[in-house]
């Protein structure tokens, strides 16, 4: 007889493979009242093929403390709920082929120590003993993460789905959801063949389904299945049950034992997305798809080399099987803007094994708090574009995303398929002068101009192009592409709604440019912007390329219902930052206005014409130097351009490479790495932009934090050896213990070295000062390198450049 299905829950989970299974586990561990609905079997989809590694160490700290968490729970789930996982610490092992992936990997170790999780470099003899089938000719060293391991797919989420059933979760197979009902942009339950289901939260945790399932009620969810590849040998001689993973990634191969076999996966470089005529088949159930093998040949003829018993062994299964990814390589977690109550947890990208239980514990305390107990802002689901979901670009983005899987992971990669799609009026004038494009949120942005962009860890040639706009912006001219995310809020209490929004007054004139925070009501900072109030009913909200999806969210969810309006406007203006100390030499020869410090101070902006255009001018900066922004109607857009370079004395056209180190060498914070929803103004030294005589969301939790005193502290660094670069997550050391870790990193050419910025704890009782006082190391490469903290920017400390000139 079918059990029926629940008239009421408070969350409805669509989608039975790991990540669902854990968001059930944890939500009902929690008492909460949950249904979850496969539509076939549970592990069906791709849960049940995957490989299995799981590893301690993820590309962010939130996400390595997640994983290590999920690895503790594998381990510990048998004797919760009597059911096996096939969990093995067993440890895993990567091999370095060359010198750039050897300093790649001693990085890694070095993030991996920040986050507190054992790893080392050993050496290749050591690394035989390990491994003793592996061959070593021709590798440079080796690396040991004693902490990972595998598990068994199916166990681990069976395991789970008990716990979840053990805490009273209920758990349909076959029982497919034709829709999530939505009323009033809300979802309020899901429709199945057996009837509707009501429930506070749905979430979407339907794997490779969920772009195609998300589009049928209006959610876009961008990502794409690929063709994903390992295969199985026959027994060999020496594969014990106690041997590690083993990773050769400049071989795109990982192995791993299976019962006395070999499982070697493969992320190929030249990964291929399936594209089934008709979408998804209906029927989809623990399939496989057609296996290319001459696809895989130059990959098992190098592990042949690299396992010699290979050669006398067969092959037993060659196994292909589909895998979700995302444009950006990382999965979506978290609530879906446009509809109240829609929850989000796929596109794992092949880890959603490692990290599904993770994932499914901060997803379940999410909606119980109704806020994030963590800092998840790198997977949160609101920085989806909805615009860039096009079948055709989620499918050549996600086959690009398999490809560089194993592929070296440079500072400044450069991903190269599907780009141009979203582009400023300039960029035909900035191709034709030099550009090297990077890409944000889908933006075509100039990194610096000049010589083609090379890969290194070291001084690369083009070094040279980006020190040249760094100098002009400091003792010259320069013009940036500068087009951000801007929102016009807009209603007759605009000004209330944002005085409860924002830290600082926004009680201003209309003329005011306002530097502000909109805060939790724990203090965090949810969004970091500049306004400026255009009228008494208007004010324009502007915030990073970077960051436009979560701003737009945050102020959509926080001013719903209140009678003010928010709209996007991103696309009808486009900006150029004049920076230098001669901008205002320069703009006032092309401008009838007086730009004189007493006519246009810092802080304000004006409405004026150069040439014949209208520009709206904010006097403002992210590199600290004297400049104005110029926020052009996108008509007028290429119009100002042209007449800005054809003038006597026109800048020279700097890049965000410039930009970023202008801003790190100046303490400039950026929303995403240095400040987000986990951070006061209080430990990121932004109290200055609190006025704490006005009410604003989060007010009281800042103020009590300021009371009680930080317990840590953002410091600048810069780095005693000119010749060591910084990239970002470096630990930072204190008398040998690590502190904390660079959450910016860049070269400061006006300052002579590496520059940094940094979180570091701070003791019991000691105060900003003595902790700027202490000595300092940032680790390099495995090497620590002394390094000068301070409390104040790097440069122009004073300020004196930017508000005085």
């Amino acid at each position: 007889m079918t059990k029926p299905l629940p008239t009421d829950v408070q969350v409805a989970i669509i989608g039975g493979g790991i990540v669902g299974c854990a968001t059930a586990y944890h939500l009902a561990k929690a008492g909460w009242s949950v249904a979850l609905l496969e539509r076939k079997k549970l592990t069906s989809g791709t849960t049940w093929h995957a490989a299995g590694l799981v590893s301690e160490t993820q590309g962010v700290p939130v996400m390595t403390a997640l994983a290590k968490y999920g690895l503790d729970l594998m381990e510990a789930l048998e004797d919760e709920t009597g059911q096996n996982t096939g969990f093995k610490r067993n440890g895993s092992m990567t091999v370095a082929l060359n010198d750039a992936r050897m300093e790649e990997l001693r990085r890694k170790v070095d993030y991996a120590h920040g986050c507190g999780i054992r790893a080392e470099e050993i050496g290749l003899a050591e690394a035989q003993e390990r491994w003793p089938l592996l061959s070593i000719d021709g590798a440079k060293g080796a690396f040991w993460f004693p902490g990972d391991g595998y598990t068994n797919p199916i166990d681990t989420t069976m395991a789970l789905a008990k716990g979840a059933r053990m805490n009273g979760a209920q758990i349909f197979e076959d029982t497919p959801v034709s829709r999530v009902v939505i009323e009033g942009g809300r979802a309020v339950g899901v429709e199945t063949e057996q009837g509707l289901i009501r429930a506070e939260h749905v979430v979407n945790a339907t794997g490779m389904w969920a772009r195609e399932f998300g589009l049928t009620h209006g959610v876009q969810i961008p990502l794409h299945y690929t063709n994903h590849y390992y295969v199985v040998t026959d027994p060999i001689e020496g594969v014990t049950g106690d041997l590690p993973v083993l990773r050769v990634m400049d071989e795109y191969a990982y192995y791993k034992e299976d019962a006395g076999k070999l499982l070697i996966g493969c992320s190929e470089p030249n990964a291929t997305p399936w594209l089934p005529e008709q979408g998804l088949p209906e029927r989809f159930e623990f399939d496989e798809l057609p296996c290319d093998e001459e696809h895989l040949y130059p990959i098992l003829e190098a592990a042949m080399e690299r396992v010699p018993a290979l050669a006398e062994s067969g092959i037993r299964k060659f196994f292909n099987g589909p895998e979700c990814f995302t444009p950006d390589a990382k999965h979506y977690l978290g609530p879906i803007t446009d509809v109240r109550g829609y929850w989000v947890a796929a596109g794992f990208n092949s880890t959603g094994i490692q990290n599904g239980p993770g994932a499914g514990k901060a997803l379940a305390e999410w909606i119980i708090n109704g806020q994030m107990t963590m800092d998840l802002t790198d997977v949160d689901s609101r920085r989806i574009v909805p615009g860039l979901n096009a079948r055709s670009y989620t499918a050549t983005k996600a086959a690009e995303t398999l490809s560089h899987a194993y592929a070296m992971h440079w500072p400044y990669l450069r991903k190269a398929e599907a780009r141009g799609l979203r582009r400023t009026p300039y960029y035909a004038h900035l191709r034709d002068a030099g550009a090297q494009f990077g890409s944000a949120n889908g933006w075509e942005r100039p990194l610096y101009y000049g010589r083609e962009m090379t890969d290194g860890f070291g001084r690369e040639p083009w070094f040279d192009d980006w020190r040249e706009e760094h100098e002009a912006l400091r003792t010259d001219l320069g013009l940036i592409d500068l087009t951000f995310g801007r929102f016009i809020v807009d209603g007759a209490d605009a000004e209330g709604e944002m005085q409860r929004l924002c830290g600082a007054n926004m009680a201003v004139a209309p003329g005011a440019l306002i530097y502000t925070h909109m805060f939790n009501e724990q203090g965090g900072i949810e969004a970091d912007v500049t306004v400026a109030r255009l009228s008494e009913t208007r004010f324009m909200v502007m915030a990073s390329a970077g960051a436009e999806s979560q701003t737009q969210s945050w102020l959509t969810s926080r001013l719903e219902g209140t009678g003010v309006s928010v709209v996007n406007v991103t696309a009808g203006e486009a900006t150029l930052a004049v920076m230098g100390p001669r901008s205002r030499e320069f703009l006032s020869a092309l401008t009838g206005a007086d730009l004189s410090n007493e006519a246009f101070p810092f802080g304000t902006w004006q409405n004026l014409h150069l040439g014949h255009a209208p520009v709206r001018a904010q006097r403002i900066t992210y590199v600290g130097e004297l400049g104005w922004e110029l926020h052009v109607p996108a008509e007028f857009a290429q119009q100002v351009f042209e007449t800005l370079m054809a003038a006597d004395g026109a800048p020279r056209l700097c890049g965000g490479m410039a930009v970023d180190s202008c801003r790190i060498e100046k303490g400039f914070r950026h929303w995403g790495h240095d400040i987000g929803p986990f951070d006061s103004p209080v430990d990121s030294g932004l109290t200055f932009a609190c006025d704490f005589d006005t009410e604003f969301t989060g007010k009281a939790a800042i103020q009590t934090r300021k009371a009680e005193g930080a317990s840590s502290r953002l410091l600048s660094f810069r780095l005693t050896d000119p010749d060591a670069l910084v990239f970002g997550k470096e630990p930072i050391l204190c008398d040998g213990q690590n502190v904390g870790r660079l959450t910016s990193a860049s070269y400061g050419w006006s300052v002579g070295g590496a520059i940094g910025m940094g979180y570091v704890t701070c003791p019991e009782g000691m105060t900003m000062k003595e902790l700027a006082a202490r000595s300092y190391q940032i680790v390099v490469a495995g090497k620590p390198v002394p390094a000068e903290p301070s409390l104040r920017p790097l440069y122009d400390p004073s300020n004196e450049r930017l508000e005085r000139s």
